[in-house]
């Protein structure tokens, strides 16, 4: 994990004191940006986890190394159970 900070903002989303923001759009999306750069990641119910997964694969792009990490770490501020798979 890292040593950054992470805050909740009155619209459900989490910003790091590194610079990312991860954003629920809808309950099927996040949009997660770092610096200028942004992306967005499925999301979907299971009924058996009772949990919304979160589908973050690491990336291999230069502009998200950190993808997956950023999202477990902010995972428990969003409302509701969201698990990283």
């Amino acid at each position: 994990m890292t040593d950054s900070e992470l805050m909740r903002s009155g619209d459900g989303s989490v910003e790091s004191s590194e610079g990312w923001v991860a954003r629920l759009l809808s309950p099927e999306l996040i949009e997660y940006s770092s610096g200028c750069a942004a992306c967005l990641v499925n999301v979907s119910y299971s009924p058996a986890q009772r949990a919304r997964q979160i589908y973050a694969t690491e990336s291999t792009s230069e502009l998200f190394p950190r993808l997956r990490e950023h999202l477990r770490s902010a995972a428990p501020l969003f409302d509701g159970r969201y698990v990283v798979v």
